[in-house]
């Protein structure tokens, strides 16, 4: 109860007269002249048509609009004596100002209203720092399923080869994702905590320069989601697709020709519009469900009890027991489904209500090849996650507003091959004594582990936005976090110690962990945007504050807090921990613009960002368990923030009416990464600790050629020159090397997500009731530690001083429109992967002598089946067909 209370107390006084949250909104601004003599008119009413929101010229003419959704709109100027204008299509995005002069001719009052269609802006003057918007209709015409498809084509953006997204050449972890103004960030692995799907997207902006301090807990950029809400009146669409693998290499691909028909298969609608007898209140609501078998295949002749006996010398001795069916089976299947609702009310013109909620569940698997032919051992993983956003705006005046806003969203991640760990099937499955030899499939067995992650993340934030004058927006904000982990990770034993029963060890046991924790975050920010004729600059100052509200070792060579005088025995525990301080940092904000001309901008920013590391790593092991020789990790609840300095400079110029061009230098100094310092205990145990080890940095130059809309085509073209660098791609890679008794990096090498060249091409054609899109994606090969085999010492290692092979892949989509009376329907066809691309590096090679070797075995298996993994090459081409219906 206690945590509503700041809530409760917030709330009560909006309605005590006394913000949209920032990041939601944008701007319009500008003048209302004399349309023959130029001279401002004064006291002009200017209104977004189907809104109340307004404004009055001033002495100047000027006028502004803040606290503007993003979309497109109809805005109109009027004055006594003056024809009206209403400006149409006038398209205003996130932190955006966009400029509408009016020129007003004279005329009675009668006359009908002048209709102008709005040019959208072709040079952005208030861009301070690198920023993409995409907007919904141009996300509805692209061959994209998901948000990491939108976010990949995005200037700067790389992908690992675990598909994991990074921005300007910093780790995965080091984006921000905001949904409707709120932070939305899995505690556990940094990512979106939600899946907000691609029909709920009213705009994305994606920001990789110099964020404003309004920004915070990221280091690389910020992708801020604004999502659909209800409009005046009731519409709302429904489309069903599947689709199938058709390969030109059936080879690659174990059995991909036998999966069942259309075994790809998806559903999705929206619907909204005002709410019947409730005045000034509007609703959304949208779905998606997923299902698809996937294109990594095996089959069932093993079932987890089955068993091998391996001991005899003679190959042709060995015995294995099938009792599988052969049957084929999906082994990289997902399952998932979401939904979302929003409702938004405005019961006085003053205040503004909006709630919204998603969730989702999935289910799927992971592919592993080594029981390509024992499935039945793999786990199975699931997530459910939810979304609440409560947001009151509040404007106090024409020129100044305010929002709270409360958010609880909450993960549940689980992953075992049984939902009980005491389930009978464990008694016959979990084998302790069967051994494989190399280069033939697994027999039988199971995954005997399990995991269990939740999450709680309560947060709320203040804002206040004022246009003080003319040229001044300011904002301030406050915001507290409070978040709530609980892990759990172990395995279920059946052995001799057990008497042979179901078991699993207690806490006190090294493969059992489990950790409640609850740390803290809270920030301040306060910035001010400058608007002139021939200038523009965002200043602003963010405070953080994280407190971990947990210990670490006092003494690293006794992390257990043993009594090494009584073995069994432990110290107290204010001789063996002590509690951490919080982590606090100040972190400067500076962007400039200069427009030089109508058609061309300058701008120049630098900041200073912090965030603290994966809470994973801050809790890992939490009993500070070690054992062995480089067999455990331990977090670390001291560790001190990440931070990156970054830098960047570029240009808008404007090639023709049509044609915009941007460039942008860029460079980033990355210090304090999360890695690993390794200790040996007093009796002999090597282990490491998470601290702050890593470094790099990145700098990169990133060029964009936009086509407007020119008859049918228009076109999106970017490329990313990029160099990522540094001593660490995993904050547990120098862990690894011991490990394995490989050489730690000692120098500064290509980081794994390093993609020298990048180039991304979206080319759509637009009929009357048709369209064809196309997406082209050209990158380098990602970097990768060259076979040493050849070295005479096998423990130096060329750490990703290999560089793979090049990759080109194409996807496209068509579409035509039919009337059908208040319907209105669309067929499309949507081809992934179009040239069915393969990697062919990935392919085995063997020598002779390799081959001659594993013969006798080849009843079992060929090497070449049990080396090559079909996990390695992209998807193959998968079409897909269907039909969206709309009213």
């Amino acid at each position: 109860m206690k945590r509503f209370i700041p809530f409760l107390l917030v709330l009560l006084a909006l309605f005590i007269p006394r913000p949209t949250v920032a990041g939601t909104t944008g701007k319009i601004s500008g003048k209302v002249i004399d349309a023959s003599t130029g001279e401002p008119l004064i006291g002009a009413n200017v209104l977004i048509l189907g809104t109340q929101l307004g404004a009055s010229s001033g002495l100047d003419g000027s006028y502004f609009i803040i606290n503007v959704p993003p979309g497109n709109y109809e805005v109109r100027a009027a004055y006594v004596g003056y024809q009206t204008v209403i400006e149409k299509g006038v398209a205003v995005d996130i932190d955006r100002t966009t400029p509408i002069t009016f020129e007003l001719p004279e005329g009675a009052i009668q006359t009908k209203a002048v209709v102008v269609t709005a040019q959208r802006q072709r040079i952005i003057r208030d861009l301070t720092a690198t920023s993409e918007q995409v907007t919904a209709v141009q996300i509805q015409k692209l061959p994209v399923e998901g948000l990491t498809d939108i976010l990949q084509l995005q200037v700067g953006m790389t992908q690992d080869p675990g598909g994991g997204l990074h921005l300007r050449g910093g780790r995965s972890d080091e984006i921000q994702y905001i949904v409707d103004g709120m932070p939305v960030v899995d505690p556990f692995g940094s990512g979106l905590a939600v899946d907000v799907q691609n029909n709920d997207i009213q705009q994305l902006q994606v920001i990789s320069g110099t964020f404003n301090a309004e920004y915070g807990q990221a280091m690389s950029g910020v992708v801020n989601i604004v999502t659909k809400a209800g409009g005046d009146k009731l519409q709302g669409n429904i489309e069903a697709y599947s689709g199938e693998y058709e390969t030109s290499h059936p080879s690659l691909f174990y059995d991909i020709g036998q999966q069942r028909p259309l075994g790809e298969r998806y559903v999705q609608g929206d619907f909204g519009g005002p709410i019947p007898l409730l005045s000034r209140t509007h609703f959304f609501f949208s779905g998606r469900l997923t299902d698809e078998q996937g294109w990594l295949f095996g089959r069932m002749v093993h079932v987890p009890s089955d068993f091998g006996d391996f001991s005899a010398v003679n190959p042709a001795d060995w015995l294995m027991t099938y009792g599988g069916d052969s049957s084929l089976v999906a082994m990289n299947p997902s399952f998932s489904y979401s939904y979302s609702a929003k409702i938004t009310t405005s019961p006085f013109d003053w205040l503004k209500v909006t709630y919204s909620l998603i969730s989702n569940f999935s289910r799927w698997k992971n592919y592993d090849h080594f029981n390509m032919f024992n499935p039945g051992y793999d786990p199975t993983n699931r997530n459910w996650a939810y979304n609440n956003i409560l947001t009151f705006t509040n404007v106090l005046s024409k020129s100044t507003y305010q929002t709270f806003a409360f958010s609880y969203y909450a993960t549940r991640y689980t992953s075992s091959v049984y939902a009980n760990p005491y389930d009978p099937r464990f008694l016959s499955e979990i084998h302790y004594n069967l051994s494989v030899p190399g280069g033939i499939f697994n027999v039988g067995g199971v995954d005997n582990g399990f995991q269990y992650d939740n999450s709680y993340t309560t947060e709320a934030k203040y804002d206040i936005t004022s246009q003080v004058n003319e040229s001044n927006l300011l904002k301030f904000g406050v915001d507290l976090r409070d978040i709530k982990m609980k892990e759990e990770d172990f395995t279920v034993n059946d052995n001799p110690q057990t008497g042979f029963r179901l078991k699993i060890d207690p806490l006190t046991a090294f493969d059992h962990n489990a950790y409640n924790h609850s740390p803290i975050e809270a920030a301040a920010y306060l910035q001010d945007k400058l608007e002139v004729k021939d200038f523009v600059m965002n200043a602003g100052l963010r405070y953080d504050y994280f407190t971990a509200r947990y210990y670490v070792p006092i003494n690293m060579a006794n992390p257990m807090n043993k009594n090494p005088d009584v073995p069994g025995e432990n110290l107290p525990f204010s001789q063996g921990y002590r509690y951490v301080d919080p982590k606090a940092k100040l972190s400067p904000r500076l962007g400039i613009a200069f427009p030089i001309s109508d058609v061309g901008s300058l701008h120049a920013s630098f900041g200073e960002f912090f965030q603290m590391p994966d809470l994973q790593q801050v809790y890992m092991n939490p009993g500070f368990k070690v054992q062995g020789v480089y067999q455990s990790v331990i977090g670390n609840a001291d560790i001190n923030p990440e931070e990156t300095t970054a830098y960047e400079i570029g240009i808008q110029q404007e090639m023709t009416s049509q044609l915009i061009l941007d460039a942008t230098c860029y460079y980033k100094d990355i210090r304090n990464l999360s890695g690993v310092t390794f200790f040996r205990t007093f009796d002999q145990v090597n282990y490491a600790e998470i601290t702050n080890a890593n470094y790099g940095y990145a700098w990169g130059i990133t060029l964009e050629l936009r086509l407007l809309q020119t008859g049918m085509l228009s076109s999106d073209i970017n490329y990313t020159y990029q160099v990522a660098e540094g001593n660490g791609s995993d904050p547990l890679e120098a862990f690894y090397d011991q490990q394995s008794g490989n050489e730690a990096t000692r120098i500064i090498v290509p980081l794994s997500w390093d993609q020298t060249h990048v180039l991304n091409w979206v080319v759509n054609l637009t009929g009357e009731d048709w369209g064809v899109s196309a997406i082209s994606r050209f990158n380098s090969g990602n970097p990768y530690t060259p076979n040493v085999i050849d070295f005479i010492a096998s423990n130096i290692q060329l750490l990703n001083l290999g560089r793979r092979l090049s990759q080109f892949n194409l996807d496209l989509q068509a579409y035509k429109d039919f009337s059908l009376g208040v319907l209105s329907a669309q067929v499309f066809l949507r081809v992934d992967n179009v040239f069915d691309q393969t990697l062919q590096e990935y392919f085995p090679v063997f020598t002779p002598q390799e081959l001659a070797a594993h013969a006798p075995e080849d009843y079992l298996n060929s090497l070449y089946a049990f080396d090559y993994n079909p996990a390695s090459q992209p998807m193959p081409r998968l079409i897909k067909l269907g039909i969206k219906l709309n009213y």
